[in-house]
């Protein structure tokens, strides 16, 4: 007669299933080290200034850009459509490079120190990204009022800065200043951020 029919399971209940390798392998694994309270709080400190950093640029961009568009195309300049469209391409350049520089930095890729570590680090190099990019987007400002500049010489568009351009070339070079000042306080903030990952990194991990 067959186990079955005996009222026994026809499978050994002693038949390794693997389901004991499982629990050794898990009872053997190392205990994840809690993330301490105070990376979360950075981490928390840092997400909060982002979404307010990022709702300021969208509606001061928002208000330059349609301020700007409307004056521009009020006043009475001939070139007036002109400029209201490189105004629009600059803030479309800027506001296009906002979003994808704040893309992967809002939560760690796992829920350990290391991950919290690593999100911190990607933080700080998006922030020398914008750096580079403010600078770039200044040059590119300049280089394009210089050309026009020069192409209303020959009567092609109207001129940017009226008479020599000395008070126009004044501010911007007080900008530049005050620009380049605070290039050097933000990279230090930077650097700062760095000296205290690695410290973190030092205690938690190594």
């Amino acid at each position: 007669m067959s186990d079955y029919e005996n009222g026994k399971p026809a499978v050994d209940q002693k038949t390794d299933d693997g389901l004991q390798a499982l629990a050794n392998l898990w009872q053997q694994a190392p205990v994840a080290v809690p993330v301490p309270e105070a990376i979360r709080a950075q981490v928390g400190k840092q997400e909060r200034r982002m979404r307010l950093y990022a709702w300021f640029e969208w509606i001061a961009s928002i208000l330059v850009g349609v301020g700007s568009v409307y004056l521009m195309l009020i006043s009475k300049v001939d070139d007036a459509p002109w400029r209201a469209l490189l105004v629009v391409v600059l803030l479309v350049w800027a506001m296009a490079f906002s979003v994808s520089n704040r893309r992967g930095v809002w939560e760690p890729l796992e829920e350990s120190v290391r991950g919290y570590l690593d999100l911190l680090r990607l933080r700080l190099a998006r922030k020398r990204r914008m750096l580079r990019f403010a600078w770039l987007f200044f040059i590119a400002e300049l280089v394009i009022l210089a050309v026009w500049q020069w192409m209303s010489v020959y009567g092609w568009l109207e001129p940017v800065f009226d008479g020599d351009g000395r008070f126009a070339f004044t501010w911007i070079s007080v900008f530049a200043l005050a620009m380049g000042a605070w290039s050097v306080w933000y990279w230090r903030q930077i650097n700062s951020g760095e000296q205290q990952i690695s410290k973190w990194q030092r205690e938690n991990i190594e």
